[in-house]
């Protein structure tokens, strides 16, 4: 996808859009991290920004990873198995999270591996992933944003979960399709939208986190911020209405030499809303808001998700 359009550009063939929104489509995915051990329900207690008691059968949440400052790490879904956790992250997220997790599994009963090889996972996109009949053994979990849900199975079934979306007359969503989806309903993508400068409330991943368990990485800060507080900045959606600037594009504050209103972080031409993107708005930027790029490109503030 092109960092930077004019609106007047028509929208290009997007695969698999229309049954995304309409009936049923796919993409597959990868990336995932085993916690095995005695522990290991303590220790990702300690570790993660969702409450992991009591998640079992299968059951999933979205959490998050955070350091001591209260940053992102990383964020995806945690998934019960009966003899361990799975945590879906994006491929190019795991080494990373494997090694700052392994660092601590260290001093307790747990073990942290790379699991990808292990698992096929498939994005599921709309209305029909409520009747798709998968085979035994593979799992609808929680999806949100753009997603109906995630299909998550044992290597061992991939043709079984495909020949299931197959007579389910799913269709193939290209990549070029899933991120117009993205940036539409408004999901952040880990280095892309939010990286380590980030707060988990700046980017709307409050339902990863729990306002109720115990001590866990970051956790003063969050419980500061909700306390005493508000972020200063939070992800919002830009609507280009002559030329898109592009990704990292920041709007300067004619009233505050050297400081920004916001910045541009992805950017797509959607056949339902034209030139669009994401990006962060200070918190004092209101929606409908007009801001200006340096060379007086015009973009207007809008709540996610684009409707």
């Amino acid at each position: 996808m092109p960092s930077s359009f004019t609106t007047r550009n028509s929208a290009p063939a997007l695969p698999g859009y229309a049954a995304a929104l309409g009936s049923l489509a796919h993409r597959e995915r990868s990336g995932a991290i085993a916690i095995e051990g005695a522990d290991r329900t303590a220790f990702l207690q300690g570790q993660l920004t969702q409450d992991v008691r009591g998640l079992d059968g299968g059951a999933s949440r979205l959490a998050a990873g955070l350091t001591p400052k209260g940053k992102l790490l990383y964020f995806g879904t945690l998934v019960a198995e009966p003899d361990r956790f799975v945590l879906l992250l994006p491929a190019d997220a795991v080494p990373g999270a494997v090694a700052h997790l392994a660092k601590y599994a260290a001093f307790q009963k747990a073990a942290v591996r790379d699991a990808t090889a292990e698992y096929e996972r498939w994005a599921v996109y709309g209305p029909g992933a409520a009747a798709l009949r998968l085979p035994e053994g593979a799992r609808m979990v929680a999806g949100g944003w753009d997603l109906a849900g995630e299909v998550v199975a044992p290597r061992a079934l991939r043709s079984g979960v495909l020949a299931a979306l197959a007579a389910a007359g799913s269709a193939e969503v290209a990549p070029d399709t899933a991120h117009v989806l993205r940036i539409e309903a408004g999901r952040p993508r880990l280095g892309v939208d939010a990286d380590a400068s980030t707060l988990p409330d700046e980017v709307g991943l409050q339902a990863a986190i729990s306002a109720t368990k115990g001590c866990y990485v970051g956790q003063e800060i969050v419980a500061r911020l909700r306390t005493y507080g508000r972020v200063s900045r939070r992800l919002v959606g830009f609507r280009f209405p002559e030329v898109a600037l592009s990704e990292g594009a920041a709007f300067p504050d004619p009233g505050k030499p050297g400081h920004d209103l916001g910045r541009v972080t992805s950017v797509a031409l959607s056949p339902r809303f034209g030139a669009i993107g994401l990006g962060f708005a200070s918190r004092d930027v209101a929606l409908g808001a007009v801001l200006r790029g340096p060379a007086g490109e015009t973009a207007e503030v809008t709540e996610l998700p684009f409707s």
